[in-house]
């Protein structure tokens, strides 16, 4: 006796294929739309963009000045300051030590930045208390930080 043996037709399976391809695309171009665009619109992280346009040691007075602009859309108000040494020691300057005037209100709006580390007790991030000595001759990076996160280094030659 022969057997009957039924199956689906060309045609419709191919049909089916497409189909489960089809709503298998749509499923994974909504998470992703979804997700990236949830990322995309949630403003999170740095928005200032700071610059620094120059900057030096001022020996007379113990003091790094940075000119620095920023050229971001929201407003930088610079908080925080650390210089690391030639050594590779890292310090933080308490906001104290860093000028008063230190809020750069728009993008392309820019000023000095004095961060004074000289005779004053700083922070070093890795052995507490200790005194920055600044050395003609060599090489500091100072970096400063904004509110919202946003740094910028600039290496200044003592």
């Amino acid at each position: 006796m022969k057997a009957l043996r039924k199956g689906i037709s060309p045609i419709i399976a191919t049909v089916l294929l497409i189909l489960i391809a089809i709503a298998t695309g749509i499923v994974i171009y909504a998470f992703a739309t979804g997700w990236i665009g949830g990322r995309l619109n949630q403003g999170s992280g740095p928005q200032a963009v700071l610059v620094v346009e120059t900057g030096y040691w001022d020996k007379d007075n113990n003091l790094f000045v940075l000119y620095v602009r920023n050229d971001g859309g929201a407003p930088a108000n610079i908080t925080r300051a650390y210089i690391t040494d030639p050594n590779g020691n890292v310090y933080y300057i308490d906001v104290s030590h860093i000028s008063s005037d230190a809020s750069l209100a728009k993008a392309g709006s820019g000023q000095g930045v004095i961060v004074t580390p000289g005779n004053v007790n700083t922070t070093a991030i890795y052995y507490g208390a200790t005194s920055l000595s600044v050395q003609s001759g060599y090489a500091y990076k100072v970096t400063i930080v904004s509110t919202d996160g946003s740094e910028v280094s600039y290496t200044i030659r003592a």
